[in-house]
């Protein structure tokens, strides 16, 4: 029974221990790719094939990576800051751009099915 007892005074010690506090830069860079992915098909022709059509394919899960980071980032952050709200910013920004790589092409593939489609 002892061993029982230590075992869950262990593990209610860890679960009381803080962890590191979210920056928010992960969902910003996540982002941001995936922003910079949507771009890269109207790159110079003299790139190979690959550098400017392979990131296109990586584009909507890295947005929901981005959006997903930043939710949960910014679900950890409650409460008071020390640096002022700029990781709340970073959080929501990634978040922002992650909807939006996201969310454009579905609606350039809906808004080209509806054309073809009459």
């Amino acid at each position: 029974m002892s061993f029982v007892k230590q075992e869950t005074e262990e593990s209610q010690e860890q679960e009381l221990e803080p962890g590191p506090r979210p920056s928010g830069w992960v969902p910003l860079v996540l982002g941001a790719a995936a922003v910079a992915m949507i771009g890269c098909p109207f790159l110079p022709e003299g790139l190979p094939a690959w550098l400017r059509f392979a990131p296109v394919y990586l584009v909507i899960p890295v947005g929901i990576l981005a959006v997903v980071f930043g939710l949960l980032d910014l679900r950890h952050m409650r409460g008071p800051q020390d640096d002022g709200g700029a990781a709340r910013r970073r959080a929501r920004t990634g978040a922002v751009l992650g909807t939006v790589a996201t969310m454009l092409p579905l609606v350039v593939v809906w808004f080209a099915s509806a054309l073809l489609g009459g």
